[in-house]
């Protein structure tokens, strides 16, 4: 079973439980929704029945008779609604919940203003007297409504805080576990490797009388290559040592070494600009994500075809190195670099993973995928420029 197989399940739970929390927040603000609804169309019969009693109030010629009681509550009662009543003039009569201030210090234009404001938000209430219009209120929303109508902006601000803490948390959480993982994973096979390759140099010392010179070199070459292969998995987890270091001479042994082990029918070439500059890494380690790289590279290529690797220098080093292989799938490529993903039948796609967390996290430099087709691919490393002491 694949890594993406393993991780399938995971997803699947926390989607799930992001849908959960996605409709509890639509429900929420829903229900928010049809409450302010609820309270508007209760303030505006409330304001209606106003209307309706002051027009009674009006109705009555009798100034010295007694008033309704029915029509003195909802007159009198308290409320939070912001009101004011004009005549015919549209001068003010009557205001309730109004900035008495302002209306002391402006009271034509303000009345216009709060006129213009609130048939924005309601329709103004006619109060009729004998069949003609007598006067007219003009009301807004309530503080009530006022407030509830940033409650699901506030609540989708808490959402959204609280939903970053929790990716943060479970990213952080992944991470470590990765890095749990992959370095017990590199420790483990540096120690399983040591025990064969001390064996297989006790045996070349004693072969070297009995073997051609020239195929004990290749094997201790291989033997060598293998120790190196020990000491990189070795420096997975921990800070390495990073030294000044020619990169040219790095990629120049690759190449070397490479060309030898690569099918025939692909070429791999080396260009370089001039005045290089020196840069601080840890050899081996960098050696690693090169070869990674190239790797891929030739197994990308069906047949035959050309690596071509190319070093230039200006604020930094840049390395890139082109492929005529088969090119990335568009559906892979903004998550090449994550752990899992590969495009081989085989292997746990933890390669370009672990050569972006060297080339990022170990050396502050930067790995990234500048373009891939059905005519090739190409990854670009950049490295910082060693800073000269003077």
């Amino acid at each position: 079973m694949s890594l993406i197989s393993l991780t399938t399940r995971p997803r699947l739970i926390r989607f799930a439980g992001f849908l959960l929390a996605l409709g509890f927040a639509g429900i929420t603000l829903w229900n928010t929704y049809r409450l302010i609804q609820r309270i508007e169309e209760d303030e505006k019969k409330q304001m209606e029945l106003w209307g309706l009693a002051q027009q009674k109030l009006a109705a009555n010629n009798n100034l010295e008779a007694p008033i309704d009681p029915l029509t003195f509550q909802v007159l009198t009662a308290e409320n939070s609604i912001p009101m004011i009543v004009v005549d015919r003039e549209n001068k003010l009569l009557f205001s309730n919940n109004i900035d008495q201030r302002k209306l002391a210090h402006d009271s034509v234009g303000y009345v216009h203003k709060l006129k213009e404001a609130f048939s924005t938000v309601h329709r103004p209430i006619e109060i009729m007297y004998k069949d003609s219009l007598h006067q007219k209120m003009y009301y807004g929303r309530s503080n009530i409504i006022n407030q509830l109508r940033y409650y699901p902006i506030a609540f989708f601000l808490i959402v959204v805080f609280l939903g970053g803490l929790v990716f943060a948390y479970y990213k952080t959480t992944q991470q470590a576990t990765e890095n749990k993982l992959w370095t017990g994973m590199a420790k483990e096979t540096a120690h399983q490797l040591g025990t064969p390759i001390s064996s297989l140099l006790g045996w070349l010392t004693l072969l070297e009388e009995d073997i051609d010179p020239k195929i004990l070199a290749r094997i201790k070459t291989d033997v060598t290559r293998l120790e190196t292969i020990s000491a990189r998995f070795s420096k997975i987890g921990s800070l390495p040592n990073r030294e000044g270091t020619k990169i040219s001479v790095v990629l120049d042994d690759l190449v070397a070494y490479m060309r030898i082990r690569m099918p025939k029918d692909i070429t791999l070439e080396l260009h370089q600009d001039e005045h290089e500059q020196t840069v601080s890494i840890n050899t081996e380690l960098m050696t690693w994500v090169l070869e990674n790289i190239i790797k891929n590279s030739i197994d990308a290529i069906r047949g035959k075809g050309n690596i071509g690797i190319h070093i230039s220098w200006e604020k930094t080093a840049l390395i890139r190195i082109k492929d005529s292989g088969s090119g990335i799938p568009k559906k892979l490529q903004k998550k090449i670099f994550e752990a899992g993903i590969t495009t081989k039948k085989r292997g746990w796609g933890l390669g370009l993973a672990l050569a972006k967390r060297i080339v990022e996290q170990y050396h502050e430099g930067k790995l990234r995928l500048a373009g891939s087709s059905e005519t090739g691919t190409t990854f670009e490393i950049e490295l910082p420029i060693e800073k000269k002491q003077r």
